[in-house]
């Protein structure tokens, strides 16, 4: 009995410390970012508004940033059904005065476009809604910078490229 009840506050210990140290790599990885985005000088950037939220993007620095582009999106939590749904929106570019640094304004009336096909009833559920996104060039020494309005979230994606070359055929 006591052999076993050794067994288990072992196992227990480990586990423990196994979340500790888990807990911790999550921690640095927070602090990683965290530091990163203070590293960027914003100060030349128009300041976020009543209205608009200003979302700052620091992305790592890479060995060949020519191998990568950002994808960038908007969206907003949504109730809805079945059918595909878009955020109507799009991204226009713009540059610093002065300084040639670009950002992007991301405009919408709200509307959420959807297909039309007939859902089952219990179809209704929440999901995050984007609208049609911006492929943009990846550049770690500077925040990617998007203005939105207040209830919407800038979400993004790395891409990396390929080296596999392919050769189109010939009719």
């Amino acid at each position: 009995m006591r052999y076993k009840l050794i067994i288990i506050l072992v196992i227990f210990l480990a586990s423990c410390n196994t979340q500790k140290s888990a807990d911790q790599k999550n921690d640095t990885k927070e602090t990683m970012n965290q530091e990163q985005s203070i590293s960027h000088n914003l100060s030349m950037y128009p300041k976020a508004t009543e209205v608009l939220k200003r979302h700052i993007i620091s992305i790592p620095q890479k060995e060949d940033e020519t191998n990568y582009k950002v994808e960038l999106y908007v969206g907003k939590m949504a109730e809805v059904d079945c059918n595909k749904s878009t955020l109507s929106g799009d991204f226009t570019k713009e540059v610093v005065s002065g300084w040639g640094y670009s950002f992007y304004n991301f405009n919408t009336n709200g509307l959420i476009m959807s297909t039309q096909m007939a859902c089952p009833d219990d179809s209704i559920h929440k999901e995050f809604i984007t609208s049609a996104s911006e492929i943009i060039r990846y550049n770690s020494k500077l925040p990617i910078v998007v203005y939105t309005p207040k209830e919407y979230e800038v979400r993004y994606k790395i891409w990396s490229r390929d080296h596999t070359e392919h050769t189109a055929t010939l009719e």
